[in-house]
């Protein structure tokens, strides 16, 4: 029988990374209001800390995706349609992973190492190299990438659910799901 919904596991690591980035994000809109000092460092050291805990929950999700059962696409859908979301699909997952690994790169090229909120600091080996602004634009270029390819996500997520009243929110929502549509594993 084919799934229904993603397994727990999956739900658990699509929220979980979900409120990372939006968490990440908030930090960063916040650090830029804030002047240079110790709130300032905190709140980038949040930041940075989200996003290597973005980064380190992502092989378990990519294994889950690949290992586990996803459900495919709703019944009637045009194969163009399962073609653009199967891409966007790839296009998020790589932008997760692109988007802390620009970052790392970033707290590499800084002028000093780069505090983690004081759990530790990210030595900035980097410095000397003249990459820095090259690396913070690419970060930021990435993370407006990540907003929009979002945006869109969420878009199809509320398209199907209010427009095609499918159960494609029901996937990974797991209060509006049909009493016949059990998760799988």
């Amino acid at each position: 029988m084919a799934a229904t919904r993603y397994s727990v596991t999956s739900i658990l690591l699509h929220w979980t990374m979900a409120l990372a980035i939006l968490l990440a994000w908030g930090g960063m809109q916040l650090a830029e209001v804030l002047s240079r000092g110790p709130a300032k460092t905190l709140v980038e050291g949040g930041h940075a800390l989200l996003g290597l805990g973005v980064l380190a929950l992502l092989l378990p999700r990519i294994l889950v995706r690949l290992l586990g059962h996803a459900p495919g696409p709703p019944a009637g859908a045009p194969a163009w349609e399962a073609r653009l979301a199967a891409a966007m699909h790839l296009l998020l997952y790589a932008l997760m992973l692109a988007l802390p690994l620009s970052g790392l790169v970033t707290a590499l090229t800084g002028r000093r190492p780069f505090d983690l909120a004081g759990l530790g600091a990210i030595p900035n080996l980097l410095a000397e190299t003249g990459l820095r602004g090259a690396a913070k634009g690419t970060h930021e270029l990435l993370a407006n990438g990540l907003l929009a390819v979002v945006a869109l996500h969420v878009a199809a997520t509320l398209f199907h659910a209010f427009i095609r009243r499918d159960d494609v929110a029901a996937r990974m929502i797991p209060r509006l799901a049909r009493d016949d549509a059990k998760p799988m594993g």
